[in-house]
């Protein structure tokens, strides 16, 4: 899809049924058309190592179109130093490392204060159903063992992410990722942004 065919789309269809091609359609995403099967492989590194499911793995923005979907960016082409986003959607996964935050620091003061303001952005995404772990800020001599299984998580979605990263044969600046408690929660974060995007566009 060009930026003028999906600017012709979104004129003729709502933020809703623009969600399937935007996010839930598994096809080959742009980044990996050079070499199809790379998008299996990719996948499955997530698979493997983060024991999620083939379908709750997908790529949003402009490695999924070639061009960016974000509000302002004027559907620009994906380059070199455009990242790659990744979604997760896994409840168990989710539900682990937020319990794992909490144990480390209950919400309220005088803990609180010491985490920053990472602390604050991590409960307005888990508010609205997301996670982004390398976000999360925790220093294990400070808050010792119960800082160990947020750090072990963080750790491992690193690795993950970085043996990701090797498989997609168009250059790109990162792999980011984004673990989402269900794709309900994603839809709606999704339909925000479309909403947004469709009205820069002057739909």
């Amino acid at each position: 899809m060009t930026p003028d065919e999906f600017q012709q789309l979104a004129s003729k269809r709502s933020s809703v049924e623009l969600l399937k091609p935007c996010l839930r359609d598994d096809v080959t995403p742009y980044v990996f058309v050079p070499e199809p099967n790379k998008w299996d492989i990719f996948r499955d590194v997530f698979v493997s190592r983060l024991q999620v499911s083939r379908e709750n793995i997908t790529v949003v923005g402009s490695a999924r179109f070639g061009f960016s979907l974000k509000p302002g960016n004027n559907l620009r082409s994906f380059s070199d130093t455009s990242d790659i986003d990744v979604i997760i959607v896994d409840s168990s996964m989710f539900d682990r490392l937020w319990l794992a935050l909490l144990d480390v620091a209950y919400p309220r003061p005088p803990v609180t204060q010491h985490l920053g303001g990472w602390l604050a952005a991590r409960r307005n995404e888990v508010y609205t159903g997301w996670l982004t772990p390398l976000e999360v800020r925790l220093d294990a001599k400070i808050y010792g063992s119960k800082a160990k299984p947020v750090l072990e998580f963080n750790t491992h979605w690193f690795n993950t992410f970085k043996e990701a990263s090797r498989h997609p044969p168009r250059r790109h600046k990162d792999v980011n990722g984004r673990l989402y408690r269900t794709w309900e929660h994603a839809e709606l974060y999704h339909l925000d942004s479309l909403a947004t995007l469709r009205k820069s566009l002057t739909i």
